[in-house]
């Protein structure tokens, strides 16, 4: 049942487009998932980017102040603007 309801299982054609992040020190979650994810989105052609950081625990929400991991959120407006045409500004 675990299996079925797992969102790499999910996948289909008609997902809509995934922005996915994740941190490898992550103790609850591991980024194996998110790579099953993105492997998933590829397999059926649904636009998606990954970024998987160093370090950073599990739960870090905008992650102000974590290094690294706190880019995530320049790089998914970017990608955003990208995928609906439209630019937001540098550094949003």
């Amino acid at each position: 049942m675990r299996r079925s309801i797992s969102l790499d299982a999910l996948v289909t054609p008609s997902a809509p487009p995934f922005f996915l992040w994740h941190t490898a020190e992550d103790p609850y979650v591991p980024p194996e998932h998110t790579y099953r994810l993105a492997a998933a989105l590829a397999a059926d052609n649904v636009p998606h980017a990954v970024h998987v950081f160093p370090h950073g625990p599990h739960s870090l929400g905008l992650a102000h102040g974590a290094g690294e991991a706190s880019t995530w959120t320049r790089f998914a407006a970017s990608w955003i603007g990208e995928q609906t045409g439209t630019r937001t500004p540098h550094g949003a």
